[in-house]
């Protein structure tokens, strides 16, 4: 069980969530200079502190991972041509002309003055065609069944992450064998690529 936060450590986990530095963090926590720096470390180490920004970390993801599903929902709904509720403002231009009578140009008008003349509407309708084709779109790329590319692209793009792990796998070689001329090794791996990429 954790025990329970100062306000001072509380202060200090928020301000390092926000800047992710614990120096700056000890001193907007209250800490003096002198002793925020030695400080910082036993506050970093400090179990209660580290669960509680754990848990304000996963208090984010879920409510950012209940919000993305939401979106995900509202797509996929405009897509399949559901009905969807949409909220807007319904203007009738005759009643605003008349209430707006009088009033100066280039005033705003009050929430009073628009309240003659505009309305908060709801439907339940689908979406445009449009909308229907847009979110179609969406939903198949963002499930990985749409690409844009063509075939040669897609295999250009192989090609090039197989190049670039290639070159990862060699730097890892070489940083265990030392390094030892590690220039006149890369030389002759990208040779090899190069020979590689033009057959």
């Amino acid at each position: 069980m954790a025990r329970k936060l100062t306000a001072k450590q509380r202060k200090f986990a928020n301000e390092f969530i926000k800047t992710n530095n614990a120096y700056k963090s000890a001193i907007k926590a209250g800490y003096a200079k002198g002793t925020a720096r030695n400080a910082t470390k036993q506050l970093l180490e400090n179990t209660g502190i580290h669960e509680y920004i754990i848990k304000k970390t996963k208090n984010v993801e879920k409510h950012e991972s209940d919000e993305a599903d939401e979106v995900l929902k509202n797509v996929y709904r405009i897509a399949a041509g559901k009905p969807i509720k949409r909220d807007f403002v319904q203007t009738d231009n005759l009643k605003k002309e008349i209430v707006l009578r009088g009033v100066k140009k280039g005033s705003k008008p009050t929430a009073t003055m628009r309240s003659g003349y505009e309305t908060n509407e709801t439907t339940i309708t689908p979406a445009a065609t449009k909308e229907q084709v847009a979110a179609a779109e969406l939903w198949f790329k963002l499930n990985g069944k749409l690409k844009n590319d063509s075939k040669e692209v897609e295999e250009q793009k192989i090609r090039k992450l197989e190049a670039e792990a290639d070159v990862a796998e060699q730097k890892a070689r070489d940083a265990r064998s030392g390094g030892q001329d590690v220039g006149k090794q890369f030389d002759k791996m990208f040779e090899r690529l190069k020979e590689d990429s033009d057959k």
